[in-house]
């Protein structure tokens, strides 16, 4: 297990994204929104996206999510730092993948998210879905940026859950109604050892200018066999004082604890 890692800042969140088709009321401009459930919407069960930053930037993780495929989906995403088309996808190209066949796709979450070893530069990102079991395809947010590992992991003990928002009400017969909503992910997790360095740095950032107000990701574990699963994309519901701890790490420097709690948007 890796350490948990943050990315702060969506580089692709201004981009200009073009796709082969789209629904007039769906447009590709809906994968810039910060809801993942307001999607792009494709007028066929095969078609493709490109965003455009208008220049190479830097990153080192790609987050599609608000996909709606059905088991036999298959996803291609390639990025470029010369094609407007993204087809050269000389930066990286993963040729075509199904759900579960790599821990980056799992049609159960929604979600494609894809780790590259190092930081790379690139313009294009391009994402083709094909699913012939539907009659469109669908995708909601497009994530790029630079995520940061924790110097220290989160402590034992911290939980994450499935909240359901649905409404359950007892009758005066015994009975029991049910309204059904929609349901999202609350991680809460305890850095009890936080560097200087990240706490001025990651975790000041976090704090004075996401806030509550701007959507981050928390991925718990990049070596996970299932990475959707084990990230969440969303808001920082509290923000937590930073605590002085009484330690100090190998350099000398104080180390500090942060509480994290992030509830998945949707």
């Amino acid at each position: 297990m890796a350490n948990a890692a943050l990315l702060l800042d969506n580089v692709a969140e201004t981009a200009a994204i073009a796709a082969s088709s789209q629904v007039l009321t769906m447009p590709a401009s809906n994968l810039r929104t910060p809801h993942p459930s307001q999607r792009w919407r494709s007028l066929s069960s095969a078609d493709y996206f490109v965003a455009d930053k208008g220049a190479g930037i830097a990153a080192d993780t790609v987050l599609i999510c608000g996909l709606t495929c059905g088991a036999n989906a298959q996803l291609r995403l390639r990025l470029s730092s010369i094609d407007a088309t993204g087809v050269a996808g000389d930066i990286l190209d993963t040729g075509p993948i199904g759900s579960g066949t790599v821990p980056a796709f799992d049609v159960a979450y929604g979600a494609l998210l894809w780790l590259l070893p190092t930081t790379a530069t690139w313009r294009f990102t391009r994402l083709d879905i094909s699913d012939l079991d539907a009659a469109f395809v669908e995708a909601g947010c497009l994530v790029e940026g630079v995520r940061e590992s924790l110097a220290y992991n989160f402590a034992s003990g911290d939980t994450i859950q499935h909240v359901d928002r649905s409404r359950v009400s007892p009758t005066s017969s015994g009975m029991t109604l049910t309204w059904d909503d929609n349901t999202f992910r609350r991680l809460g997790l305890s850095f009890n050892a936080v560097t200087t360095d990240q706490r001025f740095g990651l975790f000041e950032r976090l704090d004075r200018v996401k806030g509550r107000k701007r959507n981050v990701l928390l991925i718990t574990d990049p070596d996970s066999s299932n990475l959707t699963r084990d990230s969440i994309y969303g808001l920082v519901t509290d923000q937590t004082p930073i605590a002085f701890n009484n330690a100090f790490a190998v350099d000398g420097k104080p180390l500090f604890g942060k509480q994290l709690r992030i509830d998945e948007r949707i």
